[in-house]
């Protein structure tokens, strides 16, 4: 008996098929809750050129972000960079604020009260706020 040849048509409905079981095997591994993770990100230099120190932002942290994100967070050390107009490379020191939760209009409001206050406080031009949609499984 012979066999029937393989031609291009079995090889693009096969590779498809893959493609296609590949992309729902992500979506079926992780059973969670959806949340959000919240990422913001502080500069740490002033507009005159001097550094935000260290007690500094503890102090902005357990009296603000804290206040806010009572059930935790996670406090990282960052480096931030970017060319200027000038074309010359600028780099700041950053800290990376992450918080994972049910985002809610009124958690909403609260994220972007920190960032005024971290602005007005520091003289900061911006606060960047990351959002991103995530299932959770503790």
């Amino acid at each position: 008996m012979k066999t029937p040849p393989i031609t291009l048509s079995f090889w693009l409905r096969f590779f498809f098929f893959l493609t296609l079981l590949s992309s729902l095997g992500g979506c079926m591994t992780l059973k969670g809750k959806k949340m959000t993770k919240t990422e913001l990100y502080f500069g740490l230099t002033k507009p005159d050129g001097s550094n935000i120190d260290k007690s500094d932002f503890q102090a902005f942290a357990d009296t603000v972000i804290s206040k806010t994100f009572t059930e935790g967070c996670t406090i990282l050390d960052g480096q931030g960079q970017w060319l200027g107009f000038n074309g010359k490379l600028i780099t700041e020191p950053s800290k990376i604020v992450i918080v994972i939760s049910k985002l809610s209009a009124q958690r909403s409001r609260d994220i972007e009260q920190i960032r005024a206050k971290y602005k007005k406080y520091y003289q900061q031009e911006s606060v960047m706020r990351v959002d991103e949609l995530l299932k959770v499984n503790f």
